[in-house]
């Protein structure tokens, strides 16, 4: 019988009919078992679609065995999976968790589902197998989780998160905003050899590998290669963390990201198309290094004892993570910023007069206060110091 808590329910006949009302329920289907109908409900359920957390509630859908699965969804909670001669068909279902097969997952001619009974409008939350899958995501923003294996993923339009995880992956952001990680944030597994490129949008290069739980244990170095004219650009990136050989190849991405440990972003070696262009880069936590490209860059240290190059153009320097202000205060770390002759026009948020650096390379300069902060001026180029007076 339904109830309205949150019930474990499994198909153990063949065409069975399950019902499982209201709450969190969790449904069981083996294809080797023959055919099945489940019903989720959609009252009680408290389901959760932010992604960045534990990503609770919802019914759930998890496939047993290793056999391979075709899914096909016509709403972003309803649709049919079929392996052989057996076929579940399914509605209310939040979350999809796959098995050990190769499964095909498609939700590229999925209705958006209105909000209903506390339940926000959502896409896809699938979380791939050990398999080889092939995930198609909506047309809205859906959650991706590729599992082990060698997966395809295209996440269609949207603001989606994609997970790489392990194995040899291909991602597809596709149009939207896009969070793609390299990596779960672990650092005792061998992530892959993959392949992501960002599609239309804002997209992030999320790379979430680290050595340890410390903040400056060993991290990873990422090159940026090539800048296009419209912002995007790409990158590679390699490491042994987790005990063997890992790499990535990304394009079309408009940030990266790094996370603890002592990580480099380079850009110093990139290609540029286009008079200006630059990227956009942050390292978040730990000691880490940054190096811009010729381009107008705009380079983030995040929190920990950086130390910031940023090269020709007119750069943009957060000394501490923050650029929405040009407020942003210090974050209380040595860091150093090193600049050059030719470097152009930069300017510099979260300064900490008294505990930051400035490498000029031995260079004079001048000093003059405007209403943004201190500019120092040598010869053609100059720094302004944002929300910073009285520099001596």
């Amino acid at each position: 019988m339904p109830t309205q808590n949150s019930d474990i329910l499994r198909a153990t006949t063949i065409n069975q009919t399950i019902y499982g009302g209201g709450g969190a329920d969790l449904f069981y289907w083996n294809p080797a078992h023959g055919g099945a109908t489940f019903h989720g409900g959609d009252t009680n359920e408290q389901y959760d679609p932010n992604p960045y957390f534990d990503r609770s509630g919802g019914d759930r859908l998890i496939v047993e065995g290793n056999q391979g699965v075709n899914i096909r969804f016509t709403t972003t909670e309803d649709g049919t999976a079929k392996s052989g001669a057996s076929v579940l068909t399914f509605t209310g279902m939040e979350r999809l968790y796959l098995g050990a097969g190769n499964d095909t997952v498609n939700g590229a001619k999925a209705e958006i589902l209105a909000a209903h009974h506390g339940t926000p409008v959502h896409g896809l939350t699938v979380y791939g197998g050990d398999g080889n899958d092939s995930i198609i995501g909506t047309s809205t923003a859906d959650f991706i989780d590729g599992g082990a294996g060698n997966d395809t993923m295209r996440a269609g339009a949207g603001d989606d998160v994609i997970q790489s995880s392990t194995g040899d992956d291909l991602i597809y952001g596709g149009a939207g905003n896009d969070n793609i990680r390299w990596g779960q944030g672990n650092f005792n597994e061998i992530v892959g050899h993959d392949t992501v490129y960002g599609g239309a949008g804002n997209d992030l290069m999320n790379v979430w590998i680290k050595d340890g739980w410390t903040e400056n244990g060993p991290g990873v170095a990422v090159q940026i290669t090539r800048i296009h004219n419209d912002g995007s650009f790409a990158g590679a990136s390699e490491t042994t963390i987790g005990g063997g050989a890992s790499s990535l190849r990304f394009f079309g991405m408009e940030q990266v990201w790094t996370h603890e440990g002592r990580d480099t972003i380079d850009g110093s070696g990139a290609q540029i198309s286009g008079s200006g262009a630059g990227f956009h880069a942050n390292t978040r936590w730990g000691d880490d290094r940054v190096i811009g490209s010729g381009g107008d860059d705009t380079l983030e240290g995040g929190e920990g004892r950086d130390t910031i190059t940023g090269g020709r153009g007119d750069d943009l320097i957060s000394a501490n993570g923050d650029f929405f202000s040009w407020r942003a205060p210090g974050d209380g770390d040595r860091d150093t910023l090193i600049f050059r002759a030719g470097d152009g026009h930069d300017t510099v948020l979260g300064f900490d007069r008294g505990i930051d650096v400035l490498d000029l390379g031995g260079r004079s300069y001048t000093v003059s206060e405007t209403d943004r902060g201190t500019l120092l001026t040598m010869g053609q180029d100059s720094i302004l110091l944002s929300n910073v007076f009285d520099f001596s």
